[in-house]
């Protein structure tokens, strides 16, 4: 019995259970329910502009968990910071009857029709994070006393740089109040400094890989800078990228969020300083609220709410995880990297470039091989080509014109990459290739890969099994350009087409993306209203095929996914997604590290190019073993 078919059994059984006992005596209840007068249940929308940034995931979550905890279903989309795209999904919530939206909007003046209609159709809006700029449509403006913690923070970073020096500022997407907020508290304090100098100020929209791209331009035009403020995270990390690629480790960076990955980066030593953003308690008060004003038809709080923020040093960095303190309260200790034994390696740089961090396949890929490289002696520089071939050919040269040890990658292209790791091999660098092959062999050391046949045919098995091996299934495939992408596919086809009962009836790329997946599989579920099963060539995909599944009322059709990552493994543990295939992310990227180190030294890696390593059918029985592309240790599921 598949898991939603189970969930809705246990359903039944409670509610036939609540009709027996109405007719027995009272009786002492082992587990209090909450009583009906608790809440009126029904649907929360929780909208946000992408799980990607863990801001945004962290924050979708949090708020879905207390709204479900409160006795509400929800609903999580995202609108990709698409004004229109957030005035379609509120409609669909509107035409759903949801009792509530939470939203993290997509722009200050643009949101306030979207909000209006809802409050128009009778649905009350409860806003985090972003504020919008007309009072009286949202029942709650729940943010961040982002000037707060933009002061604090311009005060630790002139206090770093000795109250003088050039500094550069990254500013946020212009649209966003709260790029203006953090800006104007920077200035408040830097510019009453007579020896703080700003000599550029540029936004790069919140993008780690603008971040990257806009830090290479204006250093060649400010090679004496001495700092970087950020308007958040993301472009931190992006700012501190270009930055060690350019030989200048010692500017200092501040960023702005309190995300899990720059806390780690301070404790190291690498990025200087942070201001947190409590996005754990701006979710529970806006799903509280929204229960309050639901039951009430009042919050008892102001429409506009503000919460200050911490600054984050290498003092309590460590203090906090998920954007909410861990209970802490002990001193941090930094993180020293201990240099290996001279004859572990010779040292040196070694690049690790990947698509992008934000999705948390690529990041935990990247952590780990550069964590790896360093455990063996290595310095690393992590750097994102965001599927762009061109950049990655300049991330190429960069790492060729700083003298390289070796580069480990995850490519963009299957045929575009191979000129830039033949130049790499013409310069005497060996790459690594992980995850996604090249057409060409013989250029590369290694490439290590999954085995996404055979990942794909155990998958394809699974789903079969699920849908009785009969009905009519929708593929969402993968980017064109990934090879990866018609090996799974071929994959599927191989198990799926030798049934005479299962039948595709469209097959359609979203190019890896969960709100491309989302807008697809919206536009064929209307051609295609009987589909009982959906199998996606990724999991980001699943999610985003899962949310439009829900948001149409079909969260009974199957849907399978491939990956492996935390996201889908909680929504296999939850019913939700009903499988997926693991890929051994972790194990890949060791491998590429040691690989690397063992040809710097020797010259052999003692290993094919081509390698491959099997994966793992993950089910609701299974699912709890694995964190972050790896096993945790555990030996069964709850």
């Amino acid at each position: 019995m598949s898991n939603k078919k189970f969930v809705v059994f246990l359903s039944l059984i409670a509610v036939l259970a609540m009709f027996l006992g109405a007719c027995q005596p009272a009786a002492p209840a082992a587990t209090e329910a909450a009583p009906a007068a608790a809440t009126e249940g029904g649907l929360i929308c929780v909208i946000v502009p992408g799980v990607e940034n863990p801001f945004f995931g962290s924050m979708q979550e949090v708020a879905a968990k207390k709204a479900e905890e409160l006795g509400y279903t929800t609903l999580k989309l995202v609108h990709n910071d698409d004004a229109n795209k957030q005035l379609e999904l509120i409609e669909s919530c509107i035409g759903k009857g949801a009792k509530a939206i939470i939203l993290d909007n997509a722009g200050a003046d643009a949101t306030v029709a979207a909000v209006q209609k809802a409050k128009d159709a009778g649905i009350p809006s409860f806003l985090v994070d972003r504020e919008i700029s007309k009072e009286g449509v949202a029942v709650s403006q729940i943010v961040s006393n982002n000037y707060q913690g933009a002061t604090i923070l311009a005060e630790k970073f002139a206090s770093l740089m000795g109250e003088k020096g050039k500094y550069i500022e990254l500013t946020g997407r212009d649209t966003d109040t709260n790029a203006h907020v953090r800006s104007q508290g920077y200035h408040d304090v830097l510019d009453a400094l007579s020896g703080m100098e700003m000599v550029a100020q540029q936004t790069a929209n919140w993008s780690q890989t603008e971040a990257f791209d806009v830090m290479e331009s204006l250093l060649q035009a400010n090679p004496d800078v001495k700092g970087v403020i950020c308007g958040n995270d993301t472009m931190a990390l992006g700012a501190q990228a270009a930055l060690d690629a350019a030989g200048m480790s010692d500017v200092f960076v501040v960023g702005f969020d309190g995300s899990d990955d720059v806390n780690d980066s301070i404790l190291a030593g690498k990025i200087d300083a942070g201001a947190l953003q409590p996005v754990a308690e701006m979710a529970l008060q806006a799903a509280i609220q929204a229960d309050a004003y639901i039951k009430t038809g009042k919050t008892g709080k102001p429409e506009k709410q503000s919460i200050d923020m911490v600054l984050l040093t290498g003092e309590n960095a460590c203090q906090y995880k998920g954007f909410a303190p861990t209970g802490s309260t002990e001193a941090c200790t930094p993180v020293v990297a201990e240099p290996a034994p001279a004859a572990a390696g010779e040292g040196g740089l070694i690049c690790v470039i990947v698509p992008g961090v934000e999705n948390p396949f690529f990041g935990s890929m990247q952590e780990t091989a550069a964590a790896k490289a360093e455990e063996l002696g290595y310095t690393t520089l992590k750097l994102v080509h965001n599927d762009d071939a061109n950049k990655q050919l300049e991330l190429f040269e960069s790492c060729i014109g700083q003298g390289a040890k070796a580069i480990i990658l995850d490519n963009a292209g299957a045929d575009a990459t191979v000129a830039a790791v033949q130049a790499a091999k013409d310069a005497g660098i060996p790459s690594f290739l992980v995850d996604r092959e090249i057409t060409q062999e013989g250029v590369a050391v290694s490439q290590i890969v999954s085995n996404n046949y055979q990942g794909a045919t155990i998958l394809a098995e699974e789903f079969a099994r699920l849908m009785g091996e009969e009905g009519t299934y929708i593929e969402l495939t993968g980017r064109d350009t990934d090879t990866n992408a018609h090996v799974r596919s071929q994959g599927y086809h191989d198990v799926l087409d030798a049934l005479s009962g299962m039948k595709m009836v469209a097959q359609q790329t979203a190019n890896w993306s969960q709100t491309e997946a989302f807008d697809v599989m919206e536009s064929l579920l209307q051609a295609n209203p009987d589909v009982k099963g959906v199998i996606c060539g990724n999991d980001t995909m699943a999610l985003g095929a899962q949310a439009a599944l829900d948001a149409a009322d079909m969260s009974d059709v199957f849907v399978v996914g491939f990956d492996g990552s935390d996201d889908v493994n909680a929504s296999i543990l939850a019913g939700n997604i009903d499988a997926g295939a693991l890929q051994p992310v972790a194990e890949m990227a060791i491998q590429a590290a040691i690989q690397a180190d063992l040809y710097i030294r020797t010259g052999e890696t003692g290993k094919p190019e081509k390698q491959s390593i099997d994966m793992v059918l993950l089910t609701a029985e299974n699912a709890c073993q694995y964190t972050g592309f790896a096993p945790n240790g555990k030996t069964s599921c709850p």
